[in-house]
């Protein structure tokens, strides 16, 4: 018994000092299905889960990489899409509370037009703001979930896919159909604040070539939490008002293996959602009346084949269909009512023609065209279109200790308009390089270094909305340099299993960036400002520890250290002034136990204070926060079915904060989730 009882201190002694040291750690990543760009095939990795070790992708990047995986999200008590994006490093959440509410990234303040959300490998556009509203997205249709900052290490893909900063990819759920020829699953979530969402999926083997896939859900919630209000010495407790939303969302999917090496797949996807919008916090008038509606029809085509034994081919097509309706009521409008409405329309295709003549070298080049449209009555009745022509020409070298990638972008935007002005046209070449370096041949750490020169054209909002846009402003350039050093530890059978380790500095330099600016309460412009200055640096690591046969611990967390500055005019009062919503300090970690009873997770985010516009004074202030949850799961698998429970309690130290300012976030809440798949 001494011996069992001494072994027992000596690993608790060794979990209790790795977790310190996992503190300022990183998310936990795993290997996916990819396409090897040398040889062209596919290989089929075994996923890297909690119970099984290997090296993680983010390691072997040569840009910095951060994946989720289904699994993980469960097991790291991720709740919502926003809440993975908080676990990843150097990424801004901006969000305005409640469930559905809208929620944006902004990827090492470069603001939220710098990152493209790709959906099974097809970019998602918004042509109007720019801005992607990730609430439009549910986690329980998502197979994986990355976030590429600068360039992906896979040249196969399409050009409007790597003409970012960087990249965030939802990869859907894939069918399995080893057991049956059919796989069906319903799934109940019901929670606080009147939150209720149902999700059903069914797929089917039409034969051993075709399958079809079919998903919808329905989310609602009343969202009138409670949050504190400070008035001087006065501090009382009110409710959100005006905070419903309800949303439908619904997808069909075809899958169709048309030869050996050929692939097809088509996608429909349509979004509904009708949401009040409870508008900022304000002494004496928390009232609001405004309320949106929102419609996303697209249908996209996605096709792959092998061209003999060294050509690879792929064709991507998309149609895109959006609707927004804002409205308002109050007297200071004529007739007491605003009613802006907004229609975009996308048509798009792009080719990828890849080259691998050995197993070193592979060539690619890729061609994509889009039209998009635009009309509102708030534009003074001009409506805008664009041509847009991206090209990219890429080169990959790979050895046992190099990796190196070279690409090319070439950018072509044309401006016009059905009514009145074009803003002006723009073009430009934007080069990156990256490269991996593994100094020796039997540890896994890697050296990397990437450079990116990136630009963004301004959006139909900021060229042409009345009282607010400009037809002359110039596209916003940014440069960005990485470097990092990456380790993985595998060990199956010792206490520490598996450990991976991510260290990213980085240094982005933006010109010309674009900001509105206001001339009075009512008018503003768009205007180009000079230069912004943003140093960082992104540390990752997890780890997982065999306590026994059955038992494990699994930790991981990140922690981001950012300056971000404006550097336009020395002589400003606001030069060299962080910017506005960035956080110095920002971070997440959580502890998993995995046992044959119920599993448990503690996780915690936190962000250092940030100032909401440039002028730091106290009352421009948004104080930091930390917040801390917790998560029970249990799988049942039983004859011809498996059922799976979840309980969720999310920021149950009741913790009041704001991520915007006024829009308070929720407190204390529980969430609870019951699903049978069969």
């Amino acid at each position: 018994m001494k011996g069992k009882l001494t072994h027992v201190e000596k690993t608790v002694g060794r979990v209790l000092r790795l977790l310190c040291c996992c503190l300022l750690s990183g998310n936990l990543w795993a290997q996916q299905h990819v396409t090897d760009t040398i040889t062209g095939k596919v290989h089929v990795i075994d996923e890297v889960t909690v119970s099984t070790t290997g090296r993680s992708r983010n390691v072997i990047s040569t840009a910095p990489t951060q994946l989720v995986t289904q699994k993980q999200l469960l097991y790291q008590g991720i709740t919502d899409l926003s809440d993975a994006l908080r676990r990843f490093s150097g990424v801004n959440v901006r969000d305005y509370g409640g469930a559905g509410g809208v929620k944006t990234i902004s990827v090492r303040s470069l603001g939220s037009q710098h990152t493209a959300v790709a959906y099974d490998g097809i970019t998602i556009t918004d042509a109007q703001s720019g801005q992607i509203d990730l609430s439009r997205f549910s986690l329980d249709n998502i197979r994986s979930l990355s976030l590429t900052i600068g360039d992906n290490d896979d040249i196969f893909l399409p050009a409007r896919t790597v003409a970012s900063a960087a990249v965030l990819r939802l990869q859907t759920e894939v069918p399995d159909f080893s057991r049956h020829a059919y796989r069906l699953k319903a799934e109940v979530k019901t929670g606080s604040f009147g939150m209720l969402n149902p999700y059903l999926r069914y797929d089917q083997q039409l034969s051993q070539k075709v399958s079809l896939s079919a998903y919808g859900d329905y989310l609602r919630a009343d969202n009138r939490y409670p949050f504190r209000l400070v008035n001087g010495k006065y501090v009382t407790t009110e409710k959100r008002t005006n905070n419903f939303i309800e949303t439908y969302r619904g997808e069909l999917n075809l899958t169709a293996h048309t030869s050996q090496t050929g692939l097809l797949q088509a996608k429909a996807y349509y979004y509904n959602s009708f949401r009040q919008l409870p508008g900022p916090v304000i002494l004496y008038n928390n009232v609001s009346r405004e309320k949106e509606t929102d419609r996303n029809f697209f249908t996209q085509l996605h096709y792959q084949t092998l061209l003999g034994s060294k050509w690879h081919l792929q064709l991507n097509g998309k149609f895109n269909w959006a609707y927004t309706h804002y409205q308002d009521t109050g007297n200071q409008y004529p007739g007491g009512m605003l009613s802006n409405y907004y229609y975009q329309r996308e048509y798009y295709g792009s080719g990828t023609l890849m080259f691998t003549p050995d197993g070193h070298w592979a060539l690619a080049y890729a061609a994509d065209y889009a039209y998009n449209n635009f009309n509102s009555n708030t534009t003074g009745g001009v409506r805008p279109y664009r041509n847009t022509l991206l090209q990219t020409l890429t080169a990959k070298y790979q050895s046992k200790q190099w990796l190196l990638t070279a690409r090319l972008l070439a950018s072509i935007y044309d401006n016009g308009a059905k009514n009145g002005a074009a803003s002006k046209s723009a073009n430009r070449l934007s080069p990156s390089v990256s490269l991996s370096y593994k100094p020796f041949s039997q540890q896994d750490l890697y050296l990397r270094a990437s450079y990116k020169d990136i630009f963004r054209v301004a959006t139909f909002s900021e060229n042409y909305f009345a009282r607010y846009s400009s037809r002359d402003v110039s596209p916003e350039i940014a440069r960005q340099y990485n470097v990092g050093i990456t380790y993985s530890l595998a060990q199956p059978n010792a206490w520490l299993q598996n450990l991976n380790i991510t260290t990213d500095g980085y240094y982005n330099k933006v010109k010309d960036k674009i900001v509105a600016v206001p001339f009075n309460m009512f008018f503003w412009t768009i205007v180009n400002l000079g230069r912004v200055d943003i140093w960082g640096a992104d540390v990752n690591v997890d780890a997982t520890i065999r306590l026994s046969q059955k038992h494990r611990l699994m930790l991981n967390g990140s922690y981001t250290l950012q300056k971000a500055e404006n550097w336009t005019d020395p002589t400003s009062p606001y030069y060299k002034n962080q910017i506005v919503y960035t956080p110095k300090n920002s971070g997440a970690a959580s502890i998993t136990w995995e046992n044959p009873w119920v599993n448990v997770v503690l996780h915690a985010t936190m962000a250092s204070a940030r100032y909401t516009v440039q002028d730091h004074v106290e009352t421009n202030r948004l104080p930091g926060y930390g917040e801390w949850g917790m998560a029970l799961y249990r799988t049942f698998k039983m004859r011809g079915f498996e059922m799976a429970a979840r309980l969720d309690g999310v920021n149950l130290g009741n913790k009041q904060y704001s991520i915007v300012k006024s829009y308070p976030m929720p407190g204390r809440s529980f969430k609870f989730t019951i699903s049978v798949t069969i």
